[in-house]
C-alpha cells in the first residue's frame, strides 16, 4: 500500500508541535463594592482591596439604553488607521496597576456540593464527571446551533471515512478500506472513488454501505447546513454531491477543486449517519424546500432551508443506529447520561502501534510512515468497559469532590484545572495530575453590526486597555498565560509569531494615552471634553466623560455576556476587569455573567450582544481562520456571531480552503493571522495549560501526554474506547 507524501510530512509537523509545545436571559446588573481584606498569598497574609459583587433582586430588569443599539449592518466596517505613536507624556515607566486590586472571584459554595447519581449501568463501568450537561441528543443539532464541547465529549461517536490517530495525528483509514487516491478531473468535476470496508454493521444489524456515506453528504447539501461543524465537513463551496457506485464504493464529486482543509481534513473526516433511520426524517424536513421546485429564488430557498433546519433539529432520536464503540442508553437531563458498549463494534480488539515520528501500524495489516526507533505507544481498541456513565454535577467544586471521593474516575473540563486545585489534588496518592499544551484560546468578541464595535479604532482601543499580563500574572497569580494569536502557540506548525500584539508590554499610563490617541485619530471625543488621564499620584485612571462617536452622539449602553464564576472564574475575572477599565474610560459597558449553556444561544442564535467572552477548542488545520470570520458564517447559528465582514479578508480566507501544500497553506494562514491581529474582530485574551486529574488507582489510559491532554482524547469517544478499569 503506497503512502502519500503529505501524510508523512503532516505527521512530522505535528510531532514538532508536540515536542515544542510538550472552550437565556441576561443576569441583572451587578454592583461593585471595594473593601479592604486580609488574604493569604503564598503563605503570607497581605492586605488587598477586593471587588465584592452584590447581586440585586432577580426581578430587576435591565434598563434599556437610550436610543437602543445602533445597527450598522454587515460590510459597514470602519477601516483601520495606522497605529499612532504613544504620546511622549506617557513614555515614562510606571507600575502596571489600577486603582483596584481584585482576587479571583470566589465561587459561592452551596449547601449541597455534590449530586450523587447511582449508575444506570452495572458491571465494569468507566465513570466520568461533568459540570455541564449535553443540550441535545440530535447529532445534526449538536454540530450545528448546539455545537458545544460537552455534546462532543458525551454523545456517542459517529464513524468517518478517515481519521487522525490520537496523540500523533497520523491520517489513517477508518471506514475506508485504503488511503485515498489523488483527486482527478472528470468532466466538470474533481472526483475520487473510495472503497469501503465490508465488516462494519450498524447497531440495528444492517450493514454499513456507500448509501450511508452518500446520504449524509447529500442531506447536508440539500438542507444548506453551514452552522457549527457542518461547513468544514461538507462545504457546498466545493462539494457538489456524492454517489454510491455500488454497495461498498462511494464517489465524491467536487465542482471546485478543494485543498487540504476541505478534502483531507474536511470531507474525508466527516461523520456518517444511518440512511435507513434518517432518510424519512430528512425527507420530511425538506418538504418546504421541495415545494419551491427547480431553481428557486435565493431568498425563498434560504427561508425554506431555515424552516427545514427547525424541523430536523427538533427531532428527538429514538433507537438511532450507531456503529461506534458505544451506544446511547439513557439521558436524565441534569443528572446523568449513559453510553453502553456496542458488542459488535468492528474495530474491537484492534491493536495499534505508533512511533514518535508519526509512523503507524495496526493488527489488521495497515501501516503508514517509516518507523524510526522503538514503538512509542501501543493501545488496543475496546470497549474494555460495559458502559461509560457521565454524572452531571452542579459545579466544578462538586465534580472534583466526587473525583476525590471515588465517585468518578475523571472529570471532563475543557477549561483545565486551576493551578491551586491541581496542586491540592496532586497530594492525593490515588490521583495523578497531568499538564499539557493546549490548542485553543479564550477571547472577547465584538458585534461588528453595531456601532462603535464596527469601528476598527474602537476595537483596537479596547484591546490596548485590556492588560492581559496584569490579570494573568498579578490577579490570577500565573494560573493562566496571556495570548494574542488566533492560532494557538502550541500548534507550532501553523502559529505566526510575527502578528501585531497590540498593547503588549505597555504600562497603564501608556495604555491610557495610546487608546486615547487611537480614538481621537478616528474622530471620537468625550462629553464635556473630560478625557481619561493617568493620575500618577493616586496611580489610577481618572474618570472620563462618556465617549462620543465621531458624529457626536454618545456611545450607547453596551452589554457583554460572559461565563459566571461558577463555570469559569478566570473568564469572569477578565469580564469584571474589562468592565472596570472601559467604564473609567467613558465606555458604558456592563458584564452579564451567566452559565455556559445560557450564553451560547444568546451569542450564536439570538446574536443579541455588543461584546461577549467565550472560548474555542481548535482543530489542527487552521481552517477556523476562515470559518470564524468569513461573511458566509455571519448568519444566525453561524460561527461568525460577531458579523465581521471584510471582502478582502474573505478572498484571502477562501484561498486557505483551496491550497494543496503545507507551504502554500502556511503562507496564507500567516497572512490571515496578520489581518486579524490588526482588525481585531476578537481580542484573544488568554488560555491555561491543560491540567487534568484522574483516578490512577482505578483507570488506565494508553497515554496521558499530548496536545490538549486527555480532554482532546475524549472528544468523539476514542479515549473512552481505550480506557481500562484496573
Amino acid at each position: 500500500m503506497k503512502t502519500k507524501k503529505f501524510v508523512f510530512l503532516f505527521s512530522l509537523f505535528l510531532i514538532l508541535t508536540m515536542v515544542l509545545g510538550a472552550c437565556a436571559q441576561a443576569v441583572p446588573e451587578v454592583e461593585k463594592i471595594v473593601e479592604t481584606v486580609i488574604v493569604e498569598v503564598e503563605g503570607e497574609q497581605v492586605v488587598q482591596e477586593k471587588v465584592i459583587t452584590a447581586t440585586p433582586a432577580a426581578e430587576a430588569e435591565e434598563p434599556v439604553a437610550e436610543g437602543g443599539p445602533i445597527v450598522v449592518g454587515e460590510g459597514n466596517l470602519v477601516p483601520c488607521q495606522p497605529i499612532p505613536e504613544i504620546p511622549e507624556a506617557a513614555a515614562y515607566s510606571v507600575a502596571s496597576t489600577s486603582g483596584i486590586v481584585s482576587d479571583v472571584p470566589q465561587v459561592e459554595k452551596p449547601d449541597m456540593l455534590k449530586v450523587r447519581v447511582e449508575p444506570q449501568q452495572t458491571g465494569n463501568i468507566y465513570r466520568v464527571g461533568s459540570f455541564e450537561d449535553v443540550t441535545t441528543l440530535n447529532y445534526w443539532a449538536s454540530n450545528g446551533p448546539d455545537n458545544t464541547v460537552y455534546n462532543n465529549f458525551m454523545l456517542p461517536e459517529r464513524l468517518t471515512l478517515y481519521e487522525l490517530t490520537d496523540k500523533y495525528f497520523t491520517f489513517v483509514p477508518n471506514l475506508a478500506a485504503a488511503l485515498p487516491e489523488p483527486l482527478a478531473e472528470e468532466g466538470d468535476f474533481w472526483v475520487v472513488t473510495i472503497p469501503l470496508r465490508e465488516d462494519v454493521s450498524w447497531s440495528d444489524g444492517t450493514p454499513f454501505t456507500a448509501e450511508d456515506v452518500a446520504f449524509t453528504a447529500n442531506a447536508v447539501l440539500d438542507l444548506g447546513l453551514i452552522s457549527g461543524n457542518w461547513v468544514s465537513w461538507y462545504d457546498p463551496n466545493y462539494l457538489d454531491h456524492m454517489e454510491a457506485v455500488d454497495t461498498y464504493t462511494v464517489k465524491i464529486l467536487y465542482h471546485t477543486k478543494p485543498g487540504l482543509a476541505r478534502h483531507e481534513y474536511g470531507t474525508l473526516q466527516a461523520p456518517i449517519l444511518s440512511s435507513a433511520y434518517w432518510s424519512p426524517i430528512v425527507d420530511a424536513a425538506l418538504e418546504p424546500v421541495k415545494a419551491l421546485g427547480d431553481e428557486p429564488a435565493e431568498d425563498a430557498l434560504a427561508a425554506a432551508q431555515a424552516e427545514a433546519h427547525d424541523v430536523l433539529f427538533s427531532h428527538v432520536p429514538d433507537g438511532e443506529p450507531l456503529a461506534g464503540a458505544f451506544l446511547l442508553t439513557k439521558w436524565e437531563q441534569g443528572a446523568f447520561l449513559d453510553d453502553g458498549a456496542y458488542p459488535n463494534y468492528a474495530d474491537k480488539r484492534l491493536v495499534v502501534e505508533q512511533w514518535a515520528n508519526g509512523a503507524y501500524r495496526d493488527s489488521a495489516g495497515f501501516e503508514t510512515g517509516a518507523p524510526e526507533g522503538d514503538v512509542e505507544t501501543t493501545y488496543e481498541f475496546g470497549p474494555h468497559v460495559d458502559a461509560v456513565v457521565y454524572s452531571i454535577y452542579g459545579s466544578q467544586d462538586a465534580a472534583y469532590l466526587a473525583l476525590q471521593d471515588g465517585e468518578v474516575d475523571f472529570v471532563l473540563n475543557s477549561l483545565g484545572l486551576q493551578k491551586g486545585l491541581a496542586d491540592k489534588l496532586a497530594q492525593d496518592p490515588n490521583l495523578t495530575v497531568t499538564e499539557n499544551s493546549v490548542n485553543g484560546f479564550r477571547y472577547l468578541s465584538f458585534n461588528t453590526r453595531r456601532a462603535p464595535m464596527n469601528d476598527c479604532a474602537f476595537r483596537q482601543a479596547v484591546s490596548v486597555l485590556i492588560d492581559k499580563e496584569f490579570v494573568t500574572g498579578t490577579i490570577l497569580q500565573g494560573v493562566a498565560f496571556p495570548q494574542y494569536a488566533f492560532v494557538a502557540p502550541g500548534n507550532t506548525a501553523w502559529y505566526n509569531s510575527d502578528i501585531l500584539e497590540l498593547g503588549k508590554g505597555l504600562e497603564r499610563a501608556q495604555r491610557t494615552e495610546l487608546a486615547k490617541a487611537i480614538l481621537k485619530q478616528a474622530g471620537f471625543s468625550w462629553e464635556g471634553d473630560v478625557e481619561p488621564t493617568w493620575d500618577e499620584e493616586n496611580r489610577q485612571v481618572t474618570q472620563a466623560g462618556r465617549l462620543l462617536l465621531p458624529d457626536g452622539t454618545p456611545v450607547p449602553e453596551l452589554t457583554m455576556p460572559a461565563p459566571s464564576p461558577g463555570y469559569d472564574p478566570l473568564r469572569s475575572t477578565f469580564a469584571i476587569w474589562i468592565e472596570t477599565w472601559l467604564n473609567e474610560f467613558g465606555i458604558p459597558l456592563k458584564a452579564n455573567l451567566a452559565g455556559f449553556n445560557v450564553i451560547v444561544p444568546i451569542i450564536f442564535t439570538e446574536q443579541d450582544f455588543d461584546m461577549y467572552i467565550l472560548g474555542w477548542s481548535l482543530d489542527l488545520f487552521p481552517s477556523s481562520l476562515r470559518d470564524f470570520f468569513h461573511t458566509e458564517q455571519a448568519v444566525a447559528d453561524g460561527n461568525n456571531a460577531g458579523g465581521y465582514s471584510n471582502p478582502d479578508f474573505d478572498a484571502a480566507a477562501e484561498a486557505l480552503l483551496a491550497c494543496e501544500s503545507f507551504e502554500t497553506c502556511g503562507e496564507i494562514a500567516n497572512e490571515l493571522q496578520m489581518i486579524l491581529s490588526e482588525e481585531l474582530p476578537y481580542v484573544v485574551l488568554f488560555d491555561t495549560p491543560m491540567r487534568e486529574a484522574f483516578r490512577s488507582d482505578m483507570v488506565e489510559y494508553p497515554w496521558t501526554t499530548g496536545l490538549s491532554g486527555l480532554q482532546y482524547g475524549h472528544r468523539d469517544g476514542s479515549m473512552q474506547s481505550y480506557t481500562k478499569i484496573k
